[in-house]
């Protein structure tokens, strides 16, 4: 079985080559800028390739806890893109979900003038106007079946509920520095059985999975967002064919990985395939 250490390094180099492709082609692409679901489609793809430059930067600098992190986002974004590809208004939901959450923080700030990081705020605005404001166009959108939305319903939407309710959740731990993120993470065992705690201890071998799934996202939205928006010539084959090879190489190095979800691996391959 080919060494983990040369999967690591067919993962880093799928990553740099698809990096490369995803970048020429939203320098290159076409849209409507007046057309809100073509231009919020191209924001978020725009995001989502930046992101994962992030994951890629860390990398480069061996910071690999941020990795799984990063990928929380990039799931985030990949849902609502295929949701914002599918649904012609649904930019209008994103916008009423941000909508809900600055009316929670204006409240926020009317019910906390003690609060020494809303004094600006207060100083400013008129908190009791901009909740009446915020809450009426609220309620239009909302009158217009376009509300809020939540994670839950935004992948369910997206048709990734599974990989909601089983990967997101596993991303959250990291994300969230849940205890058993922490000590996965940052706790170390040594011979006389004491524990030490370091940083660092990650190694890429552990994150190819991780490393994978990034390309994958990347690649198939890439693809997504040429059909959406009509753009024929696009080469991708090449970089499918080095993402399967990758594939069969990953899954079978993680086979013999033994760690806290041992899941995770038939998860992923079961979800994401080209």
């Amino acid at each position: 079985m080919i060494k983990a250490i040369d999967v690591v390094k067919q993962s880093e180099d799928a990553l740099t080559s698809i990096l490369g492709f995803a970048k020429y082609f939203l320098e290159t692409l076409k849209f409507d800028r007046k057309n809100p679901q073509q231009l919020y489609s191209v924001c978020l793809y725009a995001r989502l390739f930046e992101i994962a430059c992030g994951c890629k930067a860390l990398l480069e600098k061996n910071a690999l806890v941020g990795i799984p992190i990063l990928l929380r986002s990039i799931f985030e974004a990949g849902i609502d893109l295929t949701s914002l590809m599918k649904c012609q208004d649904y930019y209008k939901r994103m916008y009423a979900s941000f909508l809900k959450e600055k009316l929670r923080l204006t409240k926020e700030v009317f019910s906390s003038e003690s609060n020494p990081f809303f004094v600006d705020i207060i100083s400013n605005q008129s908190p009791k106007k901009d909740i009446c404001d915020i809450q009426d166009k609220l309620d239009q959108l909302i009158a217009e079946n376009n509300g809020p939305i939540n994670i839950r319903d935004r992948a369910e939407l997206a048709g990734k509920l599974d990989e909601y309710l089983s990967i997101y959740n596993m991303l959250c731990l990291n994300a969230h520095n849940n205890i058993s993120a922490l000590g996965e993470c940052h706790l170390k065992k040594s011979a006389d059985d004491n524990y030490h705690v370091v940083a660092f201890k990650q190694t890429k071998a552990e994150l190819m999975l991780y490393l994978y799934t990034i390309c994958e996202i990347l690649l198939l939205q890439t693809k997504a967002l040429a059909d959406f928006l009509g753009i024929k010539d696009i080469e991708i084959d090449n970089y499918s064919t080095q993402l399967q090879k990758l594939a069969i190489l990953v899954n079978e190095n993680q086979k013999e990985k033994k760690g806290d979800y041992p899941e995770l691996c038939s998860i992923f391959f079961r979800t994401f395939k080209m």
